[in-house]
């Protein structure tokens, strides 16, 4: 049975690309925990549920259901380097909200921003002021004055020289603060602490952490505006040890539920429509930092989740049940239907997928039911859907919107209920306009709660890679159960992919700046009062914001600086300042060039006064300067060098595995998705003119140096680590660690083909190696296909460095996890070349002693329909039994033979066979179990 919004069952986690990483873990039916890394100021995280469900296989992805209006979710949660949930401040992202995609009265979805804090109760921690302590000293002097300020308040007291102490001095000048402004004050001998309270009674503030970013600074001088006889032990200070509650629960009850709608955020707007919610997210962002953004780690631990009410269960397709897939003989098209040059494979139900864009083009199904059913247009929203109207039997069934901005995604429509018996649909293209229709498939579902279930394939298993949402959004323990339900228990193969696993940081980064001097005398008349006002803006967008000062008695040039900057950096989200006398930078929090276009005005009603501002001059106002993007890379030397969000996730899925009585495998490749493609980085495989190897993943082919294996190493230590953590034994691969297999990227002419001029040895380090083992430079090799007899050198050295590498990683991995098991993945087909062949399998090296499996894969052949070559990858066994050998097999084309492929390695005897991969094997919905060995392709139509 599966539950609605159950956490390890029904929730995704998206992050902000490339600069945040995020991921679930711990997840249960009681609550998970979101974990990563925020890299820039404006990252941020959202979890969400999904009414249309596109991630497990059809025979146990959930019937869409959006009704949640019975429903009443209760939650506690704790954030941790998250900008918290009482926060004041400005929402750059939807944080302080549970955003509900539902339909309003009228019909027309909205995006409903549900304010959590209506919904919200402390339960652990309590509030604290954040305040600072500043001590007076001196001397009393008749006319002096002495003052706290900030931007927007005073607090100037005027010595009388009766007051006898500075204690009743300072009293008469907390007497002055209290019950107004911002800020409360008490006294503790000669030192004043000042409490940020936004105006409330000290004992009952809920500013909290909110306090933490504000800052006061002190002044005194004499009656003329010179020195004073007293003088504070500071300056200025920023506040500090404000606290807010730590744990909050949160109640939404789903049919009562209130939002406000973009950009109205005044009015609250009842969500009347409970019942056909199509999303839900919940945003977690980073926390402000004072400075530059410095990288962190963050989590949000939610606990006791419980949902509460009725229709609390999902349906799904049970038996009796049937999908027409579009090419499936019940289909008959009419017009002009194409995915550009026709029928187009993919990841579809069945592996394909039609497209028309003309109006009243349309596709009919025929079909005979066997019972009741719920019927179902398979579809997709996209940026540019059609309004398709629907008919059954002849009868109008409404109307499929498939205009969704921003989104893509396949769907399921529901059409309505029918009866047992024969029925014709047809869907056409309602639209005059070029819109989109795309038609994958008609289901007839008869809904049951019981879940299937399926035998065990002992010796096969799915493929999982942390670079598709497969994994890398959803829960891990649902990575797993799906792997476990669907039957396929073999050892398996998790790839932590290319593309997030590790850390980034953001070389040659410059944050735009400006600065703004402050040139004036001291204020030396307490009858007149000036003022001075910054104005910051952004030529790209419109709004200001205008900062006022007042001068007041006290105020230097370097206090009217200071007191901008205190106000900068006190929650403004675009721009934070800092102060060097008086003189006031300010900088971007966005990074790069985007800071560029913060706009810079500062005036003043004082003639004694100028303001110079430095930076760019647009021809109408100043901006800021200086803004660099820099480039993302992995950073090569973060300790641990896997990041949170996979160490945490990966924990978590090797745990959920090992329950479950799986034996699991980390794999890696060479492929660093932000791998730095310099020369000076030194990580690059080069071609002969020194171009670096980026292939189409996308990603950097990295070599063997010494660079890039102290990067290795500890990664692959990482990964033996969490598996032995969570009471496996460590057990490793060496995923395609080879060097790149042609002297291009190996795209067609005209679809992105990229040439290295050669093949990819030269690097610095490799070359610096051949010319020490050899007395000479390395020849120019300029394609696979030569002929290994015509650079003996070259072939007995290119191997030898792969060989090293492997045995230098293992022997580190070993040194920490002495029980350690490794594996090969070694691609036949990129490798059929004599000359590859003889570079890329260091036999001294991988030998079944030193490895406790070959893994092989042949992906090209079996996508050529090349079953001969592919057995002749199955018959290679480079002195492996098949007790040690194992078969990787390509699946995302339907139209292959690849289960022959299966059953020859399975006949073999091999210790597994692993499908490519999980993601491919439930959207195209191959059948379970696997059915016997057949003649031609699987296809799942009807």
């Amino acid at each position: 049975m599966l539950e609605k919004l159950r956490p390890d069952r029904d929730l995704q986690c998206y992050f902000l690309q490339p600069s945040a990483v995020a991921a679930l873990s711990g997840t249960s039916a009681t609550g998970f925990t979101v974990s990563g890394t925020w890299r820039q100021q404006f990252d941020w995280a959202v979890i969400e549920w999904n009414r249309d469900n596109v991630f497990e296989h059809p025979a146990l992805r959930n019937l869409p259901d959006g009704d949640l209006s019975g429903l009443t979710l209760s939650y506690q949660e704790t954030r941790t380097n998250c900008i918290s949930l009482d926060s004041d401040l400005f929402r750059t992202n939807s944080w302080p909200f549970l955003r509900v995609w539902a339909p309003d009265d009228s019909g027309i979805e909205q995006v409903y921003q549900v304010p959590l804090t209506t919904y919200a109760t402390p339960i652990a921690g309590s509030y604290a002021s954040a305040y600072a302590d500043f001590t007076l000293s001196g001397a009393i002097t008749a006319g002096d004055f002495v003052g706290i300020a900030y931007l927007t308040d005073q607090f100037t007291y005027p010595v009388g020289g009766w007051e006898g102490t500075i204690e009743n001095l300072l009293d008469q000048m907390i007497l002055a603060i209290t019950g107004t402004g911002l800020i409360r004050a008490v006294r503790t001998g000669t030192t004043v602490r000042v409490y940020y309270t936004a105006g409330q009674d000290l004992g009952s503030s809920t500013t909290g952490l909110n306090g933490n970013r504000f800052s006061v600074y002190t002044y005194a001088c004499s009656s003329t505006g010179g020195a004073s006889t007293l003088s504070w032990d500071s300056v200025s200070q920023p506040f500090a040890n404000g606290a807010s509650p730590t744990t909050w629960q949160v109640t939404i009850p789903f049919n009562s539920l209130q939002g406000y709608i973009d950009p109205d955020y005044v009015t609250l707007y009842p969500i009347n429509h409970s019942d056909k919610i199509r999303k839900l997210r919940w945003t977690y962002a980073a926390d402000l930092q004072a400075g530059a953004y410095s990288r962190s780690e963050f989590e949000v631990a939610v606990t006791n989740w419980a949902l509460t009410g009725t229709n609390l269960d999902y349906s799904v397709a049970g038996p009796g049940s049937q999908r027409f897939d579009d090419y499936s003989t019940q289909m008959a098209y009419s017009g002009n239907w194409t995915l550009r040059q026709g029928l187009s494979r993919g990841n579809y139900s069945g592996g394909t997928i039609h497209l028309t864009t003309t109006l009243r083009d349309s596709v009919s199904c025929t079909y005979s039911a066997p019972a009741t059913h719920t019927l179902y247009l398979g579809t997709r929203y996209t940026n540019n859907g059609a309004l398709v109207s629907i008919t059954v039997d002849g009868v109008s069934a409404g109307s499929a919107n498939l205009l969704i901005l921003g989104e893509d995604a396949l769907i399921r429509w529901p059409v309505g209920q029918y009866g047992a018996g024969s029925h014709t649909i047809v869907a056409t293209h309602g639209e005059a306009a070029p819109t989109e229709f795309w038609f994958d498939f008609v289901e007839a579902a008869v809904p049951t709660t019981t879940l299937p279930t399926f035998p065990e394939e002992p010796r096969i298993t799915l493929a999982t890679d942390w670079d598709t949402e497969h994994s890398l959004a959803l829960a891990p323990e649902r990575t797993a159960w799906l792997m476990d339900t669907l039957g396929f228990t073999a050892r398996s193969n998790h790839y932590v992919g290319a593309l997030w696993f590790y850390e980034l940081v953001r070389a040659g980064q410059a944050y735009a700046s400006g600065t703004v001097t402050f040139d004036g005398p001291a204020d030396a008349d307490p009858s007149v009062t000036y003022s001075v006002t910054l104005t910051l803006g952004r030529t790209d967008q419109l709004g200001t914001t205008v900062l006022t000062k007042l001068i007041h008695m006290g105020d230097t040039q370097d206090a009217l600086a200071l007191a901008f900057a205190n106000e900068l950096n006190r929650g403004y989200l675009g721009f934070r300042g800092s102060v060097a006398g008086n003189v006031l930078t300010i900088y971007s929090r966005s990074m790069g060039l985007d800071g560029d276009f913060i706009s810079v005005e500062a005036t003043t009603t004082s003639p004694d006064y100028t303001l110079p501002i430095a930076g760019t001059w647009t021809g109408v106002v100043y901006t800021l300067a200086g803004g660099a993007d820099g480039a993302w890379l992995t950073d090569l030397t973060a300790t641990p060098r896997l990041n949170r969000a996979v160490r945490d996730w990966t924990t978590s899925f090797f745990a959920a595995l090992h329950g479950y009585g799986i034996d699991t495998t980390g794999s890696l490749s060479m492929e660093l998705q932000f791998g730095d493609t310099s020369v000076a980085g030194g990580i690059a495989q080069r071609g002969p003119l020194g171009d670096p190897l980026v292939l189409p993943t996308p990603s950097v082919q990295t070599n063997f140096s010494p660079t890039s294996l102290a990067f290795w190493q500890e990664v692959y230590a990482e990964i033996a680590g969490i598996q032995a953590g969570v009471g496996l034994q460590p057990f490793v691969q060496f995923g395609e660690v080879q060097w790149w297999y042609f002297p291009t990227n190996n795209l067609p002419v005209g679809e992105g083909l990229v040439d290295y001029h050669g093949m990819p040895f030269y690097d610095a380090w490799t070359q610096s190696q051949f010319l020490a083992a050899y007395g000479r430079a390395m020849d120019v090799i300029l394609t696979n296909t030569v002929d290994p007899a015509a650079y003996p050198d070259e072939v007995a050295f290119l191997p030898v460095l792969i060989g090293n590498f492997t045995s230098a990683v293992m022997s580190y991995v070993l040194a920490s996890y002495s029980t350690c098991r490794f594996e090969v993945l070694y691609p036949g087909d990129v490798n059929d070349t004599t000359f590859n062949q003889a570079i890329n399998f260091p036999a001294g090296a991988w030998t079944p002693s030193a490895l406790t499996v070959l893994k092989t894969e042949c992906f090209g052949f079996t996508l050529g329909r090349d079953l001969d070559s592919s057995e002749g990858v199955l018959d290679s066994a480079h002195g492996f039994p098949a007790s040690q050998r194992s078969h990787l097999v390509g699946i995302g084309d339907w139209s292959t033979p690849w289960l022959k492929e299966v059953s020859s390695a399975e006949g073999k005897g091999f210790e597994s066979v692993v499908l490519f991969a999980l993601d491919q094997f439930c959207l195209i919905g191959y059948p379970v179990p696997l059915p016997p060995l057949l003649r031609r392709s699987l296809r799942m139509g009807r």
